[in-house]
């Protein structure tokens, strides 16, 4: 059956659910750590049972079918009638895989495919396992009889601990307080009411008609008293909390007191009992039989009908509940396509503002100096507040980590705890989605590679589990990333060895290689640490693909590791890629900008030695000699090469991976934000070449990308 993608209500349902299906993927590996979290339980309870809601609204019958049965076994987790077990965390995940294949399937305009039957058959399976050991207690709590165990429930217990603030009743309790209340023998007077009560879902919440409904039957329809009035009127879905009353102030001071308030005293719920039975004939006075209360599994727990199960927190007063609704409504959904035109106008106005500073000189008017003044700053909050909107928490990123970490340990039986900081950290939505694969494979290489077993780690005297940090922050306009782990960390000769060994350089140039360019050899293509091939890893790719990606996105990846105490991976990248901070440079007539962030010193080539070595040159500086290249030869043409230049060139110092380069530039303009526009067809794939911009003085420049002018020309 085909679905209507055009449907509002559909895509509603497509956003809400995937936010709910990120938050359950991190919720459901926390709760194998912490199984007893009931308000973890109970939140992963309403996640699947809003997703089912929405489906069965929107016809959707086989994401009904698998929410439906997860929902039902996370209701008897959360009713401690089950334990969960790691087979069942095994299970819990592989579902929401599965819905999230759905999903997937839902946005390309296809019916869903029904779950897989293993997957269906285990969660009946979970549920079937308790019911069959309880299934006499059922049997017998479906046919009463007459003879009574000797376990019973003293009624006027349960309502003194119901009316002392106790959160939880039994079945049993709760049935026999009822019990005690109208006699066993006769039920309740049934009268007729406009809405029958139905309870059509497995939620711990009744309405308001449905209480009214229930007191009705309970003792017909009449008049109670203002505290009876006060009782009935609030929403079960409500906590309520019972504050003992004042012993100096009488009922009717209590009632006066209250009435402006949410909660219900001692007073006003004896008083509704009073007025229910007549005073003194509490249940305590109940001469009725009470059903046998049992403590097996079977009978779960529900909540007192006048609180809530979730809530925690006091109920808000009506007009604050109206605020909070009208502050919802202020927040909209914008397409992020409708965020980047934003972005591409936000753009050409900062280029139109350089161009306006760049002018600013020829004009002689105090007026006009003011007003671009003026413009330059309005521009620049514009641009910060538009950046800002298309700013989203790093958490986007970290929240997949949980699982990924949670599966591969158990699938090369390690225990690993991973420690999640600075999710918070915002950057540009377009570095969130660039950022994923590439982290997702050096958390992978830290589990594989870096922590050990849990027998090795003991035996060399560390805790069998080992430790994962994923942590980010912002450092100026660059965002930082960690991968730290406790694990074995890297041996450099291990790494200059393989390297030999594998035909990727010869022993010389090895052996010159300090700790930290041994430790950068992993990121060459082919090179591998793992002597043995699995499913993870050893077959040498994808760390050059990491490092390809990382310096595509104008960022530096840098590696620290000690033998034994483990390994860091450093990741540094801008903010934002949509304008970027640049050097201009000018070569003859042509002007060119590189990106300040790998700048790191800029001299005059005479006022350093120049050397020869190898037959490449070198400059000496800060008591080393890196290697220097002229911009020209590579970048410029014919006779604009041998053009003269009557001043002393400079040496723009950059930093690529570890290694430090010099180019020659016949020119240093100075510093200038620009906004990178696309390469036209024509010029895509040129090597060197990252994208285009227009200068403050209208003039069009080539973003070079360094490292790609190295691998082309160096």
């Amino acid at each position: 059956m085909a679905i209507d993608l055009e449907d509002d209500i559909l895509q509603d349902f497509l956003i809400e659910a995937g936010e709910i299906l990120e938050t359950l993927n991190e919720q459901l590996v926390g709760l194998e750590k912490t199984p007893d979290d009931s308000d973890l339980l109970n939140s992963i309870f309403r996640g699947f049972h809003t997703i089912k809601g929405g489906g069965s609204f929107l016809a959707l019958d086989n994401l009904v079918a698998v929410c439906h049965k997860s929902e039902d076994v996370f209701n008897l987790l959360r009713n401690n009638e089950i334990s969960l077990t790691a087979d069942m965390m095994d299970t819990f995940l592989r579902v929401l895989d599965e819905v999230n294949s759905m999903f997937e399937e839902i946005r390309s305009g296809e019916d869903p495919t029904a779950a897989p039957d293993d997957i269906m058959q285990k969660l009946v399976e979970m549920q079937d396992s308790d019911a069959e050991a309880g299934s006499a207690e059922v049997e017998e709590a479906e046919e009463p009889r007459e003879e009574e165990s000797e376990a019973t429930v003293d009624p006027a217990k349960a309502a003194e601990e119901f009316v002392s603030g106790k959160d939880e009743i039994t079945d049993d309790e709760f049935e026999s307080l009822l019990d005690a209340l109208h006699g066993s023998g006769e039920p309740p007077k049934v009268v007729e009411t406009k809405k029958p009560i139905q309870k059509t879902d497995s939620s711990d919440e009744i309405s308001d008609d449905e209480f009214e409904a229930l007191l009705d039957e309970l003792q017909g329809k009449r008049v109670i008293p203002a505290a009876a009035d006060k009782a009935k009127s609030k929403s079960p879905s409500k906590k309520v909390k019972a504050k003992p009353a004042s012993k100096s102030k009488p009922k009717s001071s209590a009632k006066k007191d209250k009435v402006n308030s949410d909660e219900i005293s001692d007073d006003e719920f004896e008083a509704l009992l009073d007025e229910m039975h007549g005073k003194g004939k509490g249940p305590a006075n109940s001469t009725a039989k009470v059903k046998p209360s049992t403590k097996s599994k079977s009978s779960p727990k529900v909540k007192a009908p006048l609180k809530k199960a979730e809530s925690k927190a006091k109920p808000a007063p009506k007009k604050a509940a109206a605020a909070v609704v009208s502050k919802g409504e202020t927040t909209v959904r914008v397409d992020t396509a409708r965020l980047d035109d934003i972005m591409n106008l936000v753009g050409e106005l900062v280029l139109t503002r350089n161009r306006l500073n760049t002018l600013r000189q020829t004009f002689e008017d105090e007026r006009v100096h003011k007003a671009i003044s003026s413009l330059d700053v309005v521009t620049a909050d514009l641009q910060t507040a538009v950046m800002k909107t298309r700013m989203q928490p790093v958490k986007k990123v970290f929240g997949r980590f949980p699982r990924v970490v949670r599966d591969l340990a158990r699938s090369l039986n390690k225990e690993i705890l991973l420690e999640l900081k600075g999710e918070e950290t915002d950057l540009d939505k377009n570095l969130v989605e660039a950022l994923a694969d590439p982290l997702v494979h050096l958390v992978r290489n830290s589990v594989d590679h870096g922590i050990e077993l849990p027998d090795i780690r003991e035996k060399s005297g560390k805790p069998r589990e080992g430790k994962v940090i994923l942590s980010a922050q912002q450092e100026g306009d660059h965002i930082i990333l960690s991968i730290i782990d406790d694990g074995a960390g890297m041996d450099p000769e291990v790494l200059r060895n393989n390297a030999v060994k594998k035909g990727l350089m010869d022993t010389e140039t090895a052996s010159r290689l300090d700790d930290k360019g041994c430790f950068d050899l992993i990121f060459m293509p082919g090179l591998s640490t793992k002597e043995q091939i699995s499913d993870v890893s050893g077959r040498g790719v994808g760390m050059d693909v990491v490092k390809t990606k990382i310096t595509q996105l104008n960022g530096l990846i840098e590696i620290n590791s000690t033998l034994g105490k483990g390994t860091e991976l450093r990741i540094k990248v801008p903010l934002t890629l949509a304008i970027l901070p640049t050097l201009m440079i000018q070569l003859g007539t042509r002007k060119f900008a590189l990106p300040l962030s790998i700048v790191n010193e800029i001299f005059e080539l005479s006022s350093k030695k120049i050397s020869v070595v190898d037959g490449m040159e070198v400059v000496l500086n800060r008591g080393k000699a890196p290697p220097i290249f002229h911009l020209r030869k590579w970048l410029l043409k014919g006779k604009e090469i041998e053009s003269c230049i009557d001043h002393d060139p400079h040496v723009i110092m950059v930093q690529v991976g570890h290694d430090s380069v010099g180019f020659v530039v016949d020119h240093v303009i100075g510093q200038e934000e620009v906004v990178i526009k696309p390469l036209d067809k024509l010029l895509q794939g040129l090597p060197g070449m990252a994208g285009s911009t227009i200068t403050g003085d209208g003039n069009i420049a080539i973003i070079l990308d360094i490292p790609g002018l190295l691998k082309a020309f160096s």
